[in-house]
């Protein structure tokens, strides 16, 4: 993408810098079940005065110059850690840059570490707090760290259950 400044400075006719106006766009960051979603509003832009790049660090960077009034924008975003930065989608519908970055799938592991790292969470603010308090991690994961141990203990007692009747049918 030639710079507009470039192509006038080459004419002989180089544009001050004054000319040049820097725009912050209005974004919208969405949160969705299996992808992130940036919307970047650019009315007056086309799809081909920006350009879009993902580095290995998981910074997402846009960067727009329309030659029309000089205008230009930059924006950089920091990815989350779920995010998959090789799978970054984009679509351009005349006014608005829609990029799809999809989230990497949870696995079973992740989720146990995600829900701990939020029962620590919840502990430390409790612990703050002078109303509330957390003596077990059961409390701390709410209802559903006593709904695992639930289910635990009858999972355990019914591999018992079976080992015993198998036993007593194979004497």
């Amino acid at each position: 993408m030639a710079s507009s400044k470039a192509q006038r400075a080459a004419k002989g006719d180089a544009a001050p810098e004054a000319c040049v106006a820097d725009i912050d766009p209005k974004i919208e960051w969405l949160d969705g079940a299996n992808t992130y979603v940036i919307r970047l509003n650019l009315p007056g832009f086309k799809k081909e005065d920006f350009k879009v790049q993902v580095d290995s660090g998981g910074r997402l960077t846009v960067r727009g110059e329309r030659p029309a009034g000089y205008v230009r924008f930059h924006k950089t975003f920091q990815l989350p850690p779920t995010a998959n930065p090789d799978g970054v989608a984009g679509r351009f519908d005349g006014a608005v840059l829609s990029l799809t970055v999809p989230k990497q799938p949870a696995t079973g592991t992740d989720m146990v570490v995600a829900r701990l790292a939020e029962g620590k969470e919840w502990c430390a603010a409790a612990e703050g707090a002078a109303t509330a308090t957390a003596s077990t991690w059961a409390e701390a994961l709410g209802g559903k760290g006593q709904l695992v141990v639930a289910a635990v203990a009858g999972l355990a007692f019914g591999a018992f259950l079976a080992h015993r009747l198998l036993n007593v049918t194979n004497s």
